[in-house]
């Protein structure tokens, strides 16, 4: 079992999400740990800062798992973005 520990960056002026540390082996139980973790931090910032559909999103990992973020697509409407950095270290 790998555990991780993930601290969040800014949005916007403030660093609204609170570190978590998730044990898991499993990167689709890793993935969503994160998102309902950080989400409900992240809807009012969001929404103050004008965007509340960037609230319905996911979050994406590099390669190695040494960083991730953020991401709200809008394939209709051709637009997306990326936010809320996050450093991942493992134990």
């Amino acid at each position: 079992m790998t555990t991780y520990s993930i601290e969040f960056g800014a949005l916007g002026d403030t660093r609204p999400v609170p570190p978590l540390t998730v044990e898991t082996d499993d990167i689709n139980e890793f993935h969503r740990a994160v998102a309902e973790h950080a989400i409900p931090y992240l809807t009012p910032v969001l929404t103050e800062m004008g965007r509340p559909e960037a609230a319905d999103c996911f979050f994406h990992t590099n390669e190695d798992r040494s960083m991730g973020e953020f991401m709200w697509l809008d394939f209709a409407g051709g637009r997306g973005a990326r936010f809320c950095p996050a450093r991942i270290t493992t134990a």
